[in-house]
């Protein structure tokens, strides 16, 4: 069997056709890659719409189950267990009753004389 020689022109179209089919297959792939990336980004655009739905929903059935309570803050009017009060809030309350005190007992003196005997 004789193997006849190739010339350099079938060489070069050969690899070119092996070229352009390896071009169109990545071609192809790179669109279905950039369709799955669409598709994926749609997805979490619904997912994200969702949980902001989700989330106003369950503010809204909060506001509607309890609509005359007030909400509590963090600093509530009488002291906590375990947290310690510093002196200088203690000598303010301090100096707040006695000054409650003096005015109750100026009220009560001026009803006194204002009573007639």
């Amino acid at each position: 069997m004789r193997f006849t020689k190739l010339s350099s022109s079938t060489k070069v179209t050969e690899e070119q056709s092996r070229l352009s089919k390896a071009h169109a297959g990545l071609v192809r792939q790179e669109q279905a890659l950039k369709k799955t990336l669409i598709h994926e980004a749609k997805k979490e655009q619904e997912r994200k719409k969702e949980q902001e739905r989700k989330k106003i929903k369950v503010q809204v059935s909060t506001a509607l189950q309890a609509p005359f309570s007030k909400p509590r803050s963090g600093n509530s009017s009488y002291s906590q267990k375990g947290k310690p009060r510093l002196a200088r809030e203690i000598q303010n309350d301090k100096v707040k009753f006695l000054l409650l005190c003096l005015v109750f007992a100026v009220i009560i003196v001026m009803l006194w004389r204002a009573i007639p005997s």
